[in-house]
């Protein structure tokens, strides 16, 4: 189909790309501790890009019998579109695909028999708890197709679960834990449970340590979180708007040394990796930061040329969307101690697991102020109970400019693969 609008587009566009999306999933919802819905969803589509005396012009469709009509309205819009100057790729490396073939494997009744076996062995623990679980395989597929000559296409798979659960205890208190994890196939999640009582198990006592400047252990869930607010900065788009506090800074040293972050297109066995982009552009392995310093930006072609930066293959789009910069997988360089060994060095502070949102953060600043969904305290190295009510608050650049701890562990929370951080002295309010 894309083949028939070819030669309709190279007489009338300076150039053009064609992306061809489409995918299907199998997702599966329990809510309060019953099976809520098993679906099947398909979706598919066209974009058309096309660049018109250097005004670029975009449209889409998901009927392929529309096609052409589809490429007619964006050389139409091209005339009131953005300008645009860079040049589109003429080759692509595909050195691997994000697909496992075992995501055929995926078994609907097995996989509700499974998360039933789940909420059983929580209720069996706590018989109060209200317990959500979701999970479903994905498939799809992109193709890429421009006037410079690319034509190419890579598979993807997803194997995704969550489990979550909530307790509330005779004087009021609720306590909600979570785990998820993420492969390219089915996988045992067995483990996922184990960690949801373990943390319920943990807050049953609640403790009210006193407000002051404590030390803090971030767990990978929650570091992931609080790490956004130094990525955020180092967009392309972001540094292009004036909203980067970094885009001035690139070789700069802004943090400690201890501190690298990568954006890798190949991490191994995530379903978020991919060999090029949605522009087709090669996807590199790139430093973010560089022990301590300012690397380079995440960008699409569009912001590369406006900051004049090589592009390392981070545009992303659906087939409804033009592309923009967006992370692959944010990997952050582990330290050297064991996360037992950095507790253990913890006479008195908090442990956090779960934030309440990040909503008073100021991604200029580094400023971050956020509630403690689910976080303990720390009495001489062991978990003493839940606190409750509380909130920590600081500034995220200050913290990484000094000194801090990183664990050798490291898992990998959706698209960010991250260790435990502790922070000396942050302040909580309780």
């Amino acid at each position: 189909m894309i083949d028939r609008i070819r030669d309709r587009l190279a007489g009338k566009a300076r150039w053009y790309d064609i992306i061809e999306v489409s995918g299907a999933g199998t997702p599966i919802s329990f809510a309060n501790s019953r099976l809520h819905s098993v679906t099947e969803r398909h979706n598919s589509g066209y974009g058309v890009r096309v660049n018109v005396e250097g005004k670029t012009g975009f449209s889409y469709t998901n009927d392929a019998s529309r096609l052409e009509e589809t490429a007619d309205r964006a050389l139409l819009l091209a005339a009131w579109g953005d300008t645009d100057d860079f040049e589109l790729p003429a080759r692509a490396k595909k050195g691997f695909e994000p697909y496992d073939d075992a995501i055929d494997d995926f078994d609907a009744a097995g996989e509700i028999a499974a998360a039933e076996e789940t909420i059983a062995a929580i209720l069996r623990r706590f018989p109060q708890a209200t317990v959500d679980i979701s999970l479903g395989r994905s498939t799809g597929s992109m193709r890429i197709v421009n006037s410079s000559g690319l034509d190419r296409s890579f598979r993807s798979s997803q194997y995704a679960v969550s489990v979550g659960a909530t307790l509330i205890l005779d004087d009021g208190t609720r306590i909600e834990a979570g785990e998820s994890a993420s492969f390219l196939a089915p996988a045992p999640h067995a483990s996922l449970r184990e960690r949801v009582m373990e943390k319920i198990g943990a807050a049953l006592v609640t403790r009210k340590p006193p407000s002051g400047r404590v030390p803090v252990l971030l767990s990978p869930r929650a570091f992931a979180r609080i790490i956004g607010i130094v990525t955020a900065g180092l967009s392309a788009k972001a540094v292009w708007k004036g909203i980067s506090p970094f885009g001035e800074k690139r070789g700069e040293r802004m943090f400690a040394p201890s501190l690298t972050v990568r954006d890798d297109p190949a991490l191994a066995g995530s379903p978020y990796s991919y060999p090029f982009d949605d522009e087709g552009v090669t996807a590199m392995n790139k430093l973010l930061v560089d022990r301590g310093a300012i690397g380079t930006f995440i960008t699409d072609l569009k912001h590369a040329r406006k900051l004049d930066i090589v592009p390392g293959g981070n545009g992303a789009r659906g087939y409804s969307s033009l592309p923009y910069p967006s992370f692959s997988n944010i990997v952050i360089e582990p330290g050297a101690e064991k996360k037992t060994g950095i507790m253990s060095g913890i006479s008195r502070g908090i442990l956090v697991e779960q934030f309440i949102g990040l909503g008073q953060s100021n991604t200029l600043t580094g400023d971050f102020s956020a509630g403690l969904d689910l976080a303990y305290l720390i009495e001489n190295g062991e978990i003493a109970g839940r606190v409750k009510d509380c909130m920590i608050s600081d500034n995220l650049f200050r913290l990484l400019a000094g000194e801090f701890s990183l664990s050798a562990e490291r898992e990998r929370i959706g698209a960010v693969l991250a260790p435990h951080a502790l922070f000396p002295s942050v302040n909580y309010t309780g």
